[in-house]
């Protein structure tokens, strides 16, 4: 388990070329949230053209035929412009899928149907990856298929890309430790679904540790590292805790 302490583009510059076998990235999302890490930049276009360089960096480092998962937010246009005008251009990613993160907490406004989702986008690097559907599937909500003759796979369905999941904020363990913080049971699900225990999982926005603690208490090794000293040193207590 490697997690060091530094900025994103320094760290990956240290990985060797085709190095890991999954990424997952929750950059900042520009300029949605009051948080520092959220308003450094200038303008939209110096963050775009900061994106532009950690997403070719990853695309090198990700090994072929492996996937990278982008989180992000549709409440600006920043994440559209980040989908096609960044990750769309990179020549050896390929886009796989478009998942929607459903919930129901927090509070609504009353002048619009309240935003209750965050979005994933998925990357292939090359047009073939692994799909582990099996470890991934969840129970059938009806009993039997309506239609007739079709069988339900005794184990289970697999997943829409729509996830619903309330936030893990609920848990007192880890309540108000990141304010974009993801729930544990998603990135298991992308853990499990593209990668098999003994490959590396890379996450360079670590924030509180939790892909890091997907990865290793399935298997899987983990790299990364994340900016600010405070989470940093938290998410080092926290994955301790599992050995």
């Amino acid at each position: 388990m490697r997690l060091d302490c530094t900025d994103c583009l320094n760290f990956l510059s240290s990985l060797p070329d085709d190095s890991v076998d999954l990424i997952i990235a929750d950059p900042p999302y520009y300029r949605t949230i009051k948080d520092y890490w959220d308003n450094q930049w200038m303008s939209e276009k110096h963050y775009l053209s900061w994106c532009e360089k950690w997403v070719k960096e990853a695309a090198r480092v990700l090994a072929p035929g492996r996937c990278l998962y982008v989180w992000g937010t549709t409440k600006s246009d920043t994440f559209l412009r980040l989908k096609l005008d960044v990750l769309n251009n990179q020549d050896d990613l390929f886009y796989q899928n478009w998942i929607i993160w459903s919930y129901d907490w927090g509070g609504r406004t009353k002048k619009t149907f309240p935003r209750k989702h965050e979005d994933l986008l998925m990357y292939s690097k090359g047009k073939e990856f692994p799909f582990n559907a099996d470890e991934v599937r969840i129970p059938y909500k009806m009993k039997s298929n309506v239609r007739k003759g079709a069988q339900n796979n005794p184990l289970g369905k697999i997943p829409t890309d729509v996830w619903y999941k309330n936030n893990h904020t609920t848990s007192k363990e880890y309540a108000g430790w990141h304010s974009t913080q993801k729930p544990i049971e998603l990135l298991e699900r992308i853990v499990l679904a593209n990668t098999s225990p003994g490959d590396t999982v890379l996450d360079f926005f670590s924030g509180s540790g939790s892909t890091a603690v997907a990865a290793l208490r399935n298997g899987r090794k983990f790299v990364g590292c994340e900016f600010d000293k405070n989470y940093h040193r938290k998410s080092l207590d926290r994955i301790k805790k599992l050995t």
